[in-house]
């Protein structure tokens, strides 16, 4: 009972303190009065029920207050729910929640609905299956009463900056968004002048004075909703965006980090004694460098606690060497700090995962990056991820995902790193399919090697689930082409780590191989299909387009299908070479009559992560010939006698047959016209 009455108490302060970060105030004096216009609508352009009239946004930097209004139309009754709903996210480690309005407007009526008691506060943790804890609050408040044609109309400031950036300001707006919006409004007031860049927008601010501050203004209105393309590469700014930032240079950033990155004190007794471990069980540097990987790696679990400053700062080497668990920084932080104790050049990275090639056109901020990894000088440079698990390969060989660029944590360092890939994240796949007798089912034999980064994610996998789930998975896979799929064996594992290969050994009984052909009345058909280059290309359905297309880099995919027949099967052996913007292709069918035997040889590799626009119209062209090329059929009537042996190529045998009827029909009419002359001629005669 008393351990509840504790816990309750406890229970009590808590919710005190959260509700007195989250209070009622008016609005801040030096705000700009912004006004909207409810004639701005077109109910063309409104989804989903609404629209936005206004989003306001006005930044006060030395108040450290960022103040926002938000107007919206209910338009339609299916824009009620959300319209109705106010959440507001805060980090209560260094932020508080001040309200200002809540209204409905209705008929020129003002309705106030900001009643602070109202106002559930509560956890978010959005990224908790991702072991990402930042500590963040949501403020929800559920308006009442809300009608179709509805104004609401509320503002609130958020007043507080992380002292981790150390009063050096950046951040980054948009000008659109996914729906139309009647006026966006940006102002910032700041004591320094700011650096800015605009993306996909010719838009500039109106600079002035005001009580001795700088002010940037930007405005945007009517805009229009941004038609998004498929496939866009995830490093594109689609957005009208503008980039705001203090920093001047990325030496600044980086000596930004190299305080923020700085050890204090000195390795602990238990970290050094597992230092001395590694560096006196192995000889070379390769062979530390790797061991070290390992440990960081596979036994510092990931679990990141991101409020506050920790969302920057990482944790000492020796706390989370004992907590035996860390985020990016601090598992790199970790890792650089045991190999600089072993003599070894090491230092941590900070990345962008999706970014690639576009942060170097960004102004210099730390908030552009999302991740830390780790760079390593032994006589040439290497990359390393100390969250990723389980990475098989030499410490030269060691797959890194393409992040492209990198900025090193490095005294007087003042540029990007270009991070050059040597993992092809290559998969052979060799299926053998042994066909008994026409019309029925097959003997399905099948080798998959993985490599690199593949076979990095395949070693996981098998860690992860047990054999009996995965066994059921493939049966799974091969039942979307084939009847009644069963497994003679479970899947048999080959792992060599060093070499970073990944073999799985897989049979099957296939009851049935064969379907009707709607196309030819009376055939059945087998189709053979290389299942591991399905998906690896986009296929467009248009030739135009006006952004850069995705494509998955690096991948290499060779796909062997070897179907041995029952009986001869005349076929015709074909190639296809492809060589695009992006990636080359190539396929071959090699007949063996004496073995009865098709060899199927599909072959794709990437060769780089996008193709653009002026591009695209040839890579369609070559998408859709690998496309076409990539199933084979072979079919036959369904009453075919199987002591027959068939002259023909499978995939022509009809065509074939075709051909001898035209032949035929046509000698019958030679043989025909010829009687008629001959006839024509005697009558002739005989006259």
């Amino acid at each position: 009972m008393r351990i509840f009455i504790i816990g309750f108490i406890a229970f009590l302060c808590f919710s005190t303190a959260i509700q007195a970060q989250v209070t009622k105030e008016t609005e801040p004096s030096w705000l700009d009065d912004i006004h909207y216009s409810k004639s701005d609508i077109d109910i063309d352009d409104v989804s989903q029920g609404t629209h936005t009239l206004l989003y306001d946004t006005q930044i006060n930097i030395p108040k450290q207050t960022i103040f926002y209004r938000v107007t919206t139309k209910v338009t339609d009754n299916v824009g009620i729910q959300n319209a109705s709903t106010i959440n507001i996210s805060y980090d209560p480690s260094y932020q508080k929640l001040k309200f200002h309005k809540i209204h409905i407007i209705r008929n020129n009526e003002i309705i106030d609905k900001l009643n602070i008691s109202n106002i559930e506060v509560m956890r978010r943790e959005l990224n908790a299956e991702s072991h990402l804890y930042d500590g963040a609050l949501s403020a929800v408040m559920n308006i009442s009463d809300v009608r179709t044609d509805d104004i609401i109309d509320y503002s609130y400031s958020i007043i507080g900056f992380n002292p981790i950036h150390k009063n050096i300001y950046s951040t980054n707006f948009f000008l659109n968004d996914f729906k139309s919006v009647g006026k966006i409004h940006v102002t910032l007031l700041s004591k320094n002048k700011l650096n800015y860049k605009a993306f996909n927008t010719s838009a500039e601010p109106v600079i002035s004075k005001v009580n001795d501050l700088n002010k940037y203004e930007w405005e945007a209105t009517n805009t229009k909703k941004i038609e998004f393309e498929d496939e866009i590469p995830i490093w594109k700014l689609i957005y009208e965006t503008v980039f705001i930032s203090e920093f001047n240079s990325w030496k600044d950033v980086v000596d930004w980090g190299l305080d923020i990155y700085k050890i204090d004190g000195k390795v602990n007794t238990e970290l050094q004694a597992k230092i001395d471990e590694i560096n006196s069980s192995y000889e070379t540097n390769g062979e530390k460098i790797k061991a070290t990987l390992n440990f960081v790696q596979n036994e510092i679990r990931y679990l990141g606690l991101e409020n506050g400053i920790g969302s920057y700062k990482p944790f000492s080497p020796n706390q989370v060497f004992k907590q035996r668990f860390g985020d990016c920084k601090d598992k790199s932080l970790l890792m650089v700090n045991m190999l600089t104790n072993m003599g070894i050049e090491a230092y941590p990275v900070l990345v962008n995962t999706y970014l690639k090639q576009t942060i170097k056109d960004l102004l210099p901020s730390p908030k552009i990056f999302d991740h830390c990894v780790v760079k390593v000088i032994d006589g040439s440079a290497h990359w390393y991820d100390p969250t990723m698990t389980n990475q098989g390969g030499y410490h030269d060989s060691t797959h890194f995902p393409d992040y492209a660029y990198g900025l090193v944590i490095k005294k007087d360092n003042d540029s990007f790193d270009d991070i050059k890939l040597y993992s092809e994240n290559k998969v052979e796949t060799f299926e053998e399919y042994t066909i008994d007798s026409i019309g029925k089912g097959a003997r399905l034999k099948v080798i998959t090697i993985y490599h690199g980064g593949e076979a990095d994610a395949m070693r996981n996998y098998f860690k992860n689930n047990s054999i009996n789930s995965i066994q059921k998975e493939y049966e799974k896979f091969y039942s979307n082409y084939y009847y009644n799929v069963s497994s003679l064996k479970t899947p048999q594992l080959e792992d060599k780590l060093n070499l970073n290969t990944f073999k799985i050994y897989e049979e099957y009984q296939l009851d049935s191989i064969w379907k009707p052909m709607p196309e030819k009345i009376n055939h059945i058909s087998a189709t053979f299909l290389p299942s591991s280059l399905l998906n690896s290309l986009y296929i467009p359905n248009n030739d135009k387009r006006d952004s850069e297309l995705s494509i998955v880099y690096p991948i290499t995919r060779e796909h062997q299908i070897k179907i041995k027949l029952p009986i001869d099967w005349g076929i015709k052996n074909e190639k296809l070479y492809v060589t695009s913007p992006g990636f080359y292709y190539e396929w071959k069918v090699d007949y063996d009559r004496k073995q009865k035997t098709i060899n199927l040889n599909y072959y794709l590799k990437t060769l780089k992560d996008h193709v653009t626009p002026d591009e695209f119209r040839l890579y369609n062209q070559d998408a859709k010939k690998v496309d076409q090329s990539t199933a084979y059929i072979i079919y036959i009537p369904k009453n075919f006698s199987q002591s027959n042996s068939i002259s023909n190529g499978a995939n022509v045998l009809f065509d074939g047959i075709m051909a001898i009827v035209k032949l035929l029909f046509i000698i019958g009419i030679i043989v025909t016209v010829g009687l008629l002359i001959f006839w024509y001629s005697q009558n002739r005669k005989a006259k």
